[in-house]
């Protein structure tokens, strides 16, 4: 899970929140376009393009607008609290597409016990720390959190096709094209940018999940080269 820094949201939804309070339009389900749609860029901007919950490369054709806490179970606590932007994320898939993915934002669904006490949400400045991958994209709690286990079992983050893509994007990044893995040198400059954004403002896909990856992937690098220097003290 990538941390989402919240921004503001777009002008024109601002706008629109300001012209429908008090008003029987105050309601998510009444939000159109344009304003749906420059709200849905805006959250992929802040995203970094990535899905809230999977770390997925998304975009406006694959994705949708999340509610963290429930859309439905805001409007009955509280009417208008379903158009809080820092309750919105934007996440894989996109609705209405005829697969089911049984991961992420589809697994989750309106899952919100304990009034989400027990969910590690994106927003959380610590998220990223609760979660660790191997270099065959398992994920695995950090400590033996119930939050994290919770957080991992509502989206199902452990489910086979997701970690299978997972691996694929590790071993993408580290092997490319070829046989030969990341040298030590080009190992430790990808472990410095490649949780940064692009210029086009994107992350790598699943960057959280690769980095770990390259750390794994380094260790063994240098447990190689030590290897060759105990050798090389024998001879």
């Amino acid at each position: 899970m990538k941390r989402i820094s919240k921004t503001r949201a777009p002008h024109s939804y601002l706008k629109w929140c300001k012209l429908v309070r008090g008003t029987q339009d105050e309601d998510y389900r009444r939000l159109q376009n344009p304003e749906k749609a420059d709200l849905h860029r805006k959250l992929l901007e802040e995203q970094g393009w990535l899905c809230a919950y999977t770390m997925k490369s998304i975009n406006e054709e694959n994705s949708h607008i999340e509610h963290i806490k429930p859309e439905s179970l805001c409007r009955a606590d509280l009417v208008g609290s379903d158009l809080d932007y820092n309750n919105m994320i934007a996440c894989f898939p996109l609705i209405g597409m005829n697969r089911q993915f049984r991961y992420g934002a589809q697994k989750k669904a309106d899952w919100w016990e304990k009034d989400g006490i027990e969910f590690i949400s994106p927003l959380n400045p610590a998220c990223e720390n609760y979660f660790h991958f191997d270099l065959k994209g398992n994920i695995t709690p950090v400590i033996n959190s119930e939050a994290a286990n919770t957080t991992i079992n509502v989206l199902s983050l452990d489910h086979p096709s997701l970690t299978e893509e997972r691996e694929m994007a590790i071993n993408g990044f580290i092997y490319g094209s070829g046989d030969k893995p990341l040298s030590k040198p080009k190992t430790i400059q990808a472990l410095q940018t490649i949780c940064t954004k692009d210029r086009e403002g994107r992350f790598y896909g699943f960057c959280i999940v690769v980095r770990d990856a390259l750390q794994h992937h380094l260790k063994i690098l240098e447990k190689i080269e030590q290897k060759k220097k105990f050798s090389c003290r024998r001879t």
